[in-house]
């Protein structure tokens, strides 16, 4: 087992450790009956005392998380599933593993599906696509046999840089762009340009889960600052940027994945300012600014006011088009842009050629705007369905956000009602959602959860949502009958 441990951390070293191991087995990355690593075992991988592992599963124990079994070892308490046994596949455990939030993708596909932010297929322009790609194919057969450059298509950049202007209002030179396969993909270059062990980094909370994951194991420290209803809070940056000089904020301020509120303009301003006023990168992730509803688009992207090179602005259209086609882009001006051509020709070499051309279509023609006209209000009507199915089942004790648009929508059950329980509960009734503490880096808030629209079809998403509502009464009745 890996764990990612920092002596300039606020928190202590056992602490590191207890909500590491907590939030792996909250997010069942550990399982009930897994064997965790020997105190000893673990002291040496991590390079700290033996004492303050054996505090930290002290913790954890007591906690009723982990149970220590003389001469055996401490096994994951939560729940057993069957009386842990050694076998021959143990000495696995003994080789560090970086072990992270992500692999809660890889949990049971569910009939009713709400917990992976995508599209249905019907609202993408599959047939369409294909068809030009075996056109493109039919004309060019040489792109199969090409390399594609470090920096990214030529073609491609330009396309995407004549977006940013039309559609964005953003300045941006093809030159000052650099291809990516998948936005995803974004994050990690620039992490392992600009981050490493101890440096702070500042998130919305909750946040991306995928981007705790990218950070984390980087090293880095993690400190979330809480959202109102215009965005990340300013006055909660500021203090935090004084106190521990962070190195960068990560935000998706348009349509927020996970809770869709969109930041203020105003807002927007003022962590620039911050920003520039403490000398941070700002790494802005504009996912779906263009998905807006009730005609109402949103505010310009914070790059909009950036003449600094301070806003390393990350944009990819891969779940709005085509999962299969994973193209994104850094827009990234000055110096640094050299840095993360050198990441990412250490990362891939290259995105593929064939999947940059693939978006060419969309890009260089009126086909764009108008898939995104009818996807706004598809997305809507969904929107509008899922909320009025929770207005009219829940009562004043459970709350959501209306997002103004994206995918997304963040419920918030009483603090006494746990979304993990609520989660397996629903698992074995084939029904998924994600659960909100995987959205937090430390001691999770452990009563939200994210609930995405756009992943079924119109039926199952309705069935569905009438579903989880009967699901969570009953999981909450059950709890109040119980005296839990």
């Amino acid at each position: 087992m890996k764990l990612v441990l920092s002596r300039k951390s606020h928190n202590s070293l056992s602490d590191q450790i207890v909500q590491q191991i907590a939030g792996r087995i909250q997010s069942s990355m550990l399982t009930g009956g897994e064997k965790l690593p020997s105190i000893r075992q673990l002291s040496v991988d991590a390079g700290i005392s033996f004492l303050t592992v054996h505090k930290a599963y002290k913790k954890l124990e007591q906690a009723g998380m982990v149970k220590s079994i003389q001469g055996k070892g401490v096994y994951v308490e939560r729940p057993p599933q069957k009386e842990a046994a050694e076998n021959s596949f143990d000495w696995q455990l003994s080789i560090p593993a970086y072990l992270t939030r992500s692999s809660f993708h890889s949990r049971p596909k569910t009939t009713y599906s709400f917990d992976y932010s995508a599209m249905h297929s019907g609202l993408l322009p599959t047939i369409y696509l294909a068809e030009r790609l075996t056109g493109m194919l039919k004309a060019e057969p040489a792109i199969l046999g090409t390399y594609g450059d470090v920096q990214g298509d030529a073609l491609t950049r330009e396309a995407f840089s004549t977006y940013f202007q039309k559609q964005l209002g953003l300045s941006s030179a093809a030159d000052d762009l650099i291809m990516t396969t998948g936005l995803h993909q974004g994050i990690e270059l620039i992490a392992k340009t600009l981050i490493g062990p101890g440096d702070v980094v500042i998130t919305e909370a909750p946040t991306y889960p995928g981007v705790l994951d990218i950070l984390m194991n980087r090293g880095a420290q993690v400190i979330p600052i809480a959202m109102d209803e215009e965005g990340m809070r300013a006055d909660l940056l500021a203090q935090v940027a004084k106190t521990y000089h962070p190195k960068a904020i990560y935000m998706n301020p348009t349509f927020q994945n996970p809770t869709g509120r969109s930041m203020s303009e105003r807002r927007r301003k003022e962590v620039l300012y911050q920003a520039q006023l403490h000398g941070m990168f700002i790494i802005e992730d504009d996912s779906w600014s263009e998905l807006y509803f009730d005609e109402k688009p949103p505010p310009k992207s914070i790059k909009a006011f950036d003449d600094e090179g301070r806003i390393l602005f990350l944009k990819g259209f891969s779940k709005a088009l085509a999962p299969g086609i994973r193209v994104g882009t850094i827009f990234a001006e000055g110096p640094f842009k050299k840095l993360l051509l050198s990441a990412k020709a250490s990362s891939d070499l290259g995105t593929p050629l064939l999947t940059q051309r693939a978006v060419l279509p969309f890009l260089t023609s009126d086909r764009m705007m108008q898939h995104f006209a009818k996807l706004r209000f598809a997305l809507e009507l969904r929107r509008d369905k899922a909320i009025s199915i929770l207005s009219a089942s829940f009562d004043s004790s459970v709350s959501w956000t209306v997002p103004e648009g994206g995918l997304n929508i963040w419920v918030t059950f009483p603090e006494s009602v746990s979304t993990v329980e609520l989660y397996e509960y629903c698992l074995r009734h084939d029904l998924s959602f994600l659960p909100g503490h995987v959205c937090y880096p430390y001691e999770p808030a452990s009563h939200h959860l994210r609930l995405t629209y756009s992943l079924l079809s119109e039926r199952d998403l309705e069935q569905g949502l009438h579903a989880f509502v009967s699901l969570a009464n009953d999981f909450m009745n059950n709890r109040l009958e119980s005296g839990c």
